[in-house]
């Protein structure tokens, strides 16, 4: 039934870290799954949560012709998420996991990624990220309860990179790593900002004794810096991707 099992997300952009990092698949299915199916699927996955209980896994399983169509209407399917195999309706990848698949996936078997035939429309991808860049990232700087998660170790690395990535992309028209996009930024962004990118890569990567003297310093300059970084990405909107700056 099972005709492809592609790796994504963090293990893909070779980003893949022990405390942050969930193992995010896609599966190519020959076939509808019976109701039979996917109560082997879920003893599968509740055996895979018993002999590796530090693992998370996230993934879908879609019919091999769905793959790359995000936009479109698809039968229902398993999805993994949150320790639980539910049916879904709605296919709830964006043309970043696609492009991810397409270009970095992993084949644990069947046909390498690099052969599936659809089409990731760039276009489209970049209107995505900006429109998640002003909504869900800039969130962070308006919403009191995600605020307040920049005091938090992982808040900082979470947003900060969360962001550069897009900022990333939009320059670039790719997609890297949340390591990579921060490494990116250090050669992109005014020295003043890089203790901050700095501090977010660490938490990531390799938690240690942090810059900072005081959380709310740094969440203060956390804050500051992903209004700047919206704010440099929206300032020339006749060139998408801040292809000026």
């Amino acid at each position: 039934m099972v005709s492809a099992f592609y790796l994504v997300g963090s293990i893909a952009l070779d980003n893949f870290t022990l405390r942050h990092s969930d193992i995010d698949f896609i599966a190519a299915l020959s076939r509808r799954v019976s109701p039979q199916d996917f109560e082997k699927l879920r003893t599968i996955h509740k055996r895979i949560e018993r002999q590796y209980p530090r693992w998370k896994m996230e993934g879908n399983y879609f019919q091999a012709t769905d793959l790359g169509r995000p936009d479109e209407h698809v039968e229902p399917f398993p999805r993994y998420h949150d320790r639980k195999l539910n049916w879904v309706d709605k296919n709830v990848l964006g043309l970043v996991t696609w492009w991810i698949l397409q270009n970095k996936g992993i084949a644990v078997w069947g046909a390498e990624p690099q052969t599936l035939t659809y089409t990731v429309d760039m276009d489209k991808l970049l209107q995505d990220q900006r429109e998640n860049l002003n909504t869900y990232w800039a969130s962070f700087t308006t919403h009191p309860g995600r605020i307040l998660a920049l005091l938090s170790d992982w808040g900082v690395q979470w947003t900060l990179l969360g962001v550069l990535r897009q900022f990333y992309t939009l320059r670039e028209k790719s997609i890297v790593s949340k390591t990579a996009a921060g490494e990116y930024a250090l050669e992109h962004v005014p020295d003043r900002w890089h203790p901050i990118i700095r501090e977010a890569i660490d938490l990531r990567e390799a938690p240690k004794k942090s810059t900072y003297h005081s959380r709310f310093k740094r969440a203060s300059e956390a804050f500051q810096f992903i209004k700047y970084i919206i704010q440099l990405c929206n300032a020339d909107r006749e060139q998408p991707g801040c292809d000026r700056l």
